[in-house]
């Protein structure tokens, strides 16, 4: 109840109990007047018959002016007694005949004849009254006066505690983390507590975003480079090293650009010079990897460049690496430096469970074929085995990808989320896969973008949707929860997510509970508002939200406090060799330290030794997903 509605509660009751009070004390003081005034009335009978037997006056003289006497006076019977006997005893059978329990009764000793006993029955006072409107007009008109007055006065309370109300709601959507509590509403009071408010309000959204940028710039001075703000080596290694471990990429490309005139260029002009081509280089290779799905750019040496783009076949990797050489040379060289022999590039395609080691090697040997060419230019080291899910042309995949949505033929992976203690789950992960010609089982990271391409990125999608509700369905409201990974698409289109919702509000609530949406840290951090906005939507109805790939790159985590996120899961780049690698650790722990005022837990995602995960919990890590625990194992829909 609110506060109004409780303070008016209290003063019509105290109002009301009041009126009733005077009302009742009226009545019964009105009573005990009338009782106390007919008491005097009998009183001054007694007294006459006492006057008159003074005088010894006869029974006939009594029975000429005693009745009428009696019957002015409302007696009805009187009655003589001397001791226990009665002399004398006078009832008129033609008055009205009156019950003795309507009847009041006295009694009176004479003072002259302390023997003899008066005994008088007499009407109750008012008796044979009748009440008209007429009477009772003064009493009702006060009465009506005091509603009239209470009404007004409730409507006034509620009219001047309206800005209290306004300000008690806006301190709740602060407790709740409502983002409406940042605007002051028109009338809130009292203003002193609202602009008290505004002021706090403002101090809080400041500090969190002084905590997110504190927490960028301490992972940024870890895994960036200082001149140009791209990843550094320590960003590089834990980078390659996921991407090499990934199942769902069978093969990607690894492009190490080196520019051997860089330090010429310092001592012949200045270091401005220098890093003004350092910017210019990064810019381009900024604009190079935007073609790509996911790609790592990044600054591993004084002079050395890399590039991983994932999910690329040997044929596609040596596309960009020709690409990417004509494009640096466009670089703008001061007059004294030729572009032709300025840089070289060795490529490398690497497949899946290629150990980073081997990669590297590689990749040097790729660098040093392609720098003794003399002329700019790469060189790509040979491969012999080539992954057929990778070298599909586009109508085979539309075929292949058409007859799974046709058959409903989409197959559901899941993966354990286990909490500290290596034994309790926390929740399920979700994942697609699909069957391919062979006979294969080919990982989402390889059909979705190729569905993507050919167009069928929401058919898989709302099928994916409707396999997570029917699964909620049957799994029924004791089970663990269950995650889905959905793209940034399906959230952002206004219908589809109405449908959605929709379908959501029919289950249970303790059903929607047991959903977990997953959304990837760079897509949220894109297009923030839109995803945010529809994660919130998704609160609300009852699921959690978990942000996966987080720490892949250094962007401002303020939207862990924004809106109050349940799961925040670690890039397996971040946690693989934890326990080796120092910086990561201070990474995470800055991580953490972002989360210490909101409900947001830490999840390390890629375990795969006992030695990654002794320093995960010693780090504070609240629940781990990877191989230690389980593989990924299909699930029956």
């Amino acid at each position: 109840m609110k506060f109004t509605d409780k303070f008016t509660f209290i003063t019509t009751t105290v109002v009301l109990s009041c009126i009733a009070l005077v009302l009742i004390g009226g009545f019964f003081s009105l009573r005990s007047l009338s009782l106390k005034f007919h008491e005097n009335r009998i009183d001054g009978v007694v007294q006459v018959i006492e006057a008159q037997l003074d005088k010894h006056a006869q029974k006939k003289q009594f029975d000429v002016w005693l009745p009428d006497l009696l019957d002015a006076s409302g007696i009805v019977r009187l009655q003589i007694q001397r001791d226990d006997l009665v002399l004398f005893q006078n009832y008129y059978e033609s008055r009205d005949f009156f019950p003795d329990h309507l009847l009041l009764e006295y009694q009176y000793k004479l003072a002259r004849y302390p023997s003899v006993t008066l005994v008088i029955h007499t009407r109750r006072p008012y008796d044979s009254l009748t009440f008209s409107a007429g009477p009772l007009l003064g009493v009702s008109a006060a009465i009506l006066i005091s509603l009239l007055l209470l009404g007004f006065a409730i409507r006034w309370i509620k009219k001047q505690f309206r800005g209290a109300e306004l300000l008690e709601k806006r301190a709740k959507y602060i407790l709740q983390n409502n983002p409406t509590a940042r605007i002051a509403e028109p009338g809130e009071w009292p203003m002193s507590a609202s602009k008290a408010l505004d002021m706090l309000n403002q101090k809080l959204e400041e500090s969190k975003k002084e905590r997110s940028y504190f927490d960028a710039h301490i992972r940024g001075q870890a895994f960036l480079d200082e001149t140009t703000g791209i990843g550094n080596r320590l960003a590089f290694e834990n980078q390659l090293d996921a991407t090499s471990f990934d199942v769902a990429i069978l093969s990607s490309a690894l492009l190490l650009i080196k520019f051997s005139e860089l330090d010429a260029i310092e001592e012949s002009y200045c270091k401005d010079k220098r890093n003004a081509l350092l910017l210019q280089i990064t810019e381009l290779l900024i604009e190079f990897s935007s073609r790509y799905t996911d790609p790592f750019y990044g600054r591993i040496d004084k002079s050395e460049f890399a590039l991983i783009l994932p999910q690329m076949s040997y044929e596609e990797t040596e596309v960009a690496a020709k690409q990417l050489t004509k494009l640096l040379l466009q670089l703008q060289l001061p007059e004294d430096f030729s572009i032709d022999d300025f840089f070289y590039i060795g490529v490398v395609n690497f497949s899946y469970g290629d150990k980073p080691l081997v990669i590297m090697e590689d990749l040097n040997r790729a660098s040093l074929v392609a720098k003794h060419q003399v002329m700019s230019g790469w060189y790509l080291a040979e491969q012999e085995v080539k992954h057929s899910s990778l070298i599909k042309g586009t109508v085979r995949w539309r075929s292949l990808l058409e007859r799974v949505l046709e058959k409903d033929s989409l197959l559901l992976y899941r993966q354990q989320l286990m909490l500290r203690d290596s034994m309790s789950e926390l929740y399920s992960e979700l994942w697609p896969r699909i069957i391919g010609y062979d006979e294969e089982v080919i990982d989402a990271g390889v059909f979705l973008p190729m569905a993507e391409k050919c167009g069928l990125q929401q058919r898989f999608d709302l099928l994916m949707l409707e396999k997570i509700l029917a699964l909620l369905v049957m799994r029924g409201e004791m089970s663990k929860p269950i995650a889905i990974n959905l793209s940034s698409g399906i959230l952002m289109d206004r219908e589809r997510m109405k449908w959605f919702i929709f379908e959501l509000m029919q289950l249970s609530k303790p059903i929607r509970r047991n959903l977990v949406v997953e959304v990837s840290e760079h897509l949220l951090v894109d297009s923030y508002y839109p995803l945010r906005n529809a994660l919130i939507s998704l609160q609300k109805v009852g699921c959690k939200i978990a942000i996966d790939n987080v720490g892949k790159s250094i962007v401002n985590t303020g939207y862990i406090l924004d809106f109050s996120i349940d799961y925040l899961k670690l890039h397996t780049g971040l946690v693989r060799d934890i326990n080796l690698r120092k910086t990561n650790q201070m990474a995470l722990q800055s991580l953490m330290a972002s989360c210490i005022n909101s409900p947001t837990k830490v999840i390390a995602v890629g375990i795969e030794s006992n030695e990654e995960w002794k320093c995960l919990l010693k780090l504070g890590i609240y629940a781990g997903q990877g191989t230690l625990f389980s593989t990924a194992q299909p699930m029956p829909i």
